[in-house]
């Protein structure tokens, strides 16, 4: 048990330090971009904050009833979730390549899970259109890099992201409705959608393993 708890924190302790680097570097590469809306590269989150959500992740990746393959798949795509929320909370972008190793992920635990490899190609297929067809007729109001995202989590979840995607709807919504009623945001400002897509592709991937 001691060992687990040494192995943890030495994990958490990794994570935590490559989370921020990896985060930097994802900035560094589309500071051009975040130029573009006059946003300045710069501290993403207190240091705390970082490591208490390395930590989370880490721990519930650990108690999917899997074997050791399987729980460490989970635990990347739970910690690296928590880079692009952390990201995209922050300056409300979540770039095309930061999306690549959960891609790499995502054909893994396709490859690796249990279920159908056609139903989490169709998950995923089916996602990219949907949410593509519903940004271009929003005209924008649902990011690409949201898109891509949800297409990715299509391959990890299966047709559980149908219920991340309501779920994040759902939330997405409320608080758009609560920031325009007290009037912290207007119908034209920006909007991070994606952390609350991420919250409902929480909650997909927990029914999902209790599915295992």
């Amino acid at each position: 048990m001691l060992l687990k708890i040494f192995i943890w924190l030495l994990l958490t302790a990794v994570g935590s330090f490559a989370g921020q680097h990896i985060m930097d570097f994802y900035l560094r590469r589309n500071e051009a971009l975040l130029r573009e809306y006059d946003l300045q590269i710069g501290k993403v989150c207190h240091i705390a904050a970082l490591v208490a959500g390395v930590a989370v992740t880490l721990a519930l990746g650990y108690l999917v009833p899997a074997t050791l393959v399987g729980k460490a798949l989970s635990c990347f795509f739970l910690y690296w979730l928590w880079l692009l929320w952390l990201v995209d909370w922050r300056y409300q972008f979540i770039f095309d390549d930061s999306l690549l190793p959960l891609l790499a992920g995502g054909i893994a635990i396709a490859l690796y899970a249990p279920g159908a490899l056609w139903l989490r190609l169709v998950a995923a297929g089916g996602t990219f259109v949907v949410l593509a067809a519903l940004s271009i007729l929003g005209r924008g109001a649902l990011g690409g890099g949201d898109v891509k995202m949800m297409a990715v989590v299509g391959l990890w979840l299966g047709q559980e992201v149908i219920l991340a995607l309501t779920t994040g709807f759902i939330l997405g919504g409320v608080a758009a409705v609560v920031l325009l009623l007290l009037r912290r945001a207007g119908r034209k400002d920006f909007f991070a959608f994606g952390p609350f897509l991420i919250i409902g592709t929480l909650l997909g991937w927990l029914v999902q393993a209790v599915a295992w």
